[in-house]
């Protein structure tokens, strides 16, 4: 990822719209595996916000390969212990987590299919691992382009690889799914246009989408507590070591 997305992440993640969601929607999909004193795996955590607020259940250990990412955690997230490491090779023992989360981070990594089999090698049995990826190579944008985004996945493809890597898969589904139609015009634009100036493909600044983005996120995050959504920018699945 660009040092310059690390900065818009790290300014942005406490009070942007889609970080505050996010959040959110991580503890609903977790809350039947979270409990106190826990010990929590934040793989790729980047600036660390995602993961911060997962302190609140035990000791949160935040890996990610960029040093960069990992300055802002030592500066701004003191509660998270950062480690520089790769996903795909992870300094840990096995069944080391009672729960491991991974945001944007298979979307990123080299070789995914080793990055998921060292998150379940490092959780124990009947803990979680939660997923977060982005959807729909159709979906692909400048945005990509700037955090160095090397796939994205459909909602079977995602749970296939959790299955494939041990893991039993507890929910799988789409996740925002009212940025689905207006990401698809702005994918076709910019595959129709000329390439962006450098930043321009940055999601994060765009903070004035928020009234209208917000209220739509919280209602859908309702929805998902009992139903799926079948299409949406993003795909989460959460599955457990037996």
């Amino acid at each position: 990822m660009e040092v310059e997305e690390y900065e818009r992440i790290a300014a942005a993640e406490d009070h942007h719209w889609w970080y505050r969601n996010t959040r959110a929607l991580m503890a609903d999909l977790l809350r039947p595996w979270l409990a106190n004193d826990q010990r929590i795996l934040d793989a790729g955590c980047g600036p660390g916000g995602n993961g911060a607020w997962l302190r609140s259940h035990g000791r949160v250990v935040g890996v990610d390969v960029a040093q960069e990412a990992l300055e802002f955690v030592r500066a701004r997230r003191p509660e998270t212990t950062p480690v520089r490491a790769s996903a795909e090779q992870l300094p840990f023992e096995d069944a080391a987590f009672d729960v491991a989360v991974g945001i944007t981070l298979l979307y990123t990594v080299h070789d995914d299919v080793a990055a998921l089999g060292e998150l379940a090698r490092v959780v124990r049995s009947g803990g979680a691992m939660l997923l977060l990826e982005p959807a729909f190579e159709s979906l692909r944008r400048g945005h990509d382009v700037t955090v160095h985004g090397r796939r994205r996945y459909r909602r079977h493809e995602l749970a296939r690889l959790a299955a494939l890597s041990g893991l039993r898969v507890r929910r799988a589904t789409y996740a925002y799914s009212f940025l689905a139609p207006p990401a698809a015009v702005l994918a076709v634009v910019e595959r129709r246009g000329t390439n962006p100036p450098r930043g321009a493909g940055s999601d994060v600044d765009r903070r004035a989408l928020d009234q209208v983005f917000a209220p739509l996120a919280g209602a859908e995050r309702r929805w998902l507590i009992r139903h799926d959504v079948p299409v949406g920018t993003s795909v989460a699945v959460v599955a457990t070591r037996d």
